[in-house]
């Protein structure tokens, strides 16, 4: 595949090239499945672009996520452990309406919307799978 140049923050290329097509996926093994595969899906309007039934001893599977460059991918396990240390941020264009549909899906909701220094007006709560995530929008 033909790479681009990819720009520094401050605009210089660095040289390096990147793949056109690649994408990012976090990748979150939870003993809560249906229910997060439900909020992604049904309730923050994520399409399912992937799904697998459980075989040879492991779980189902679902991957979630728009375009080609940013996806969640759910993995059923009953003994997995509680995610720590990391958190999602994640761009939306009308975070005080996704507020009411997060608080209305039952998700524990870590901060209220809120006007940030940098910028951002942003949210935070817990999904079901136990994943934080930031929702954000520029101001």
């Amino acid at each position: 595949m033909r790479g681009e140049r990819n720009p520094c923050p401050d605009g210089r290329l660095t040289g390096r090239r990147y793949r056109a097509g690649m994408e990012f996926r976090v990748v979150r093994p939870t003993s809560r499945f249906d229910e997060a595969r439900h909020f992604w899906h049904d309730v923050l309007g994520w399409p399912v672009t992937r799904e697998w039934p459980a075989e040879h001893g492991g779980g189902r599977g679902c991957i979630v996520g728009y375009g080609d460059v940013g996806r969640i991918e759910f993995l059923e396990d009953a003994d997995a452990p509680a995610a720590s240390g990391v958190f999602l941020s994640i761009e939306h264009p009308a975070v005080d309406a996704l507020h009411d549909q997060v608080i209305a899906a039952g998700a524990q909701v870590v901060h209220a919307p809120t006007d940030q220094p940098w910028g951002h007006r942003s949210i935070r709560f817990i999904d079901p799978s136990g994943l934080e995530v930031a929702i954000f929008q520029w101001i």
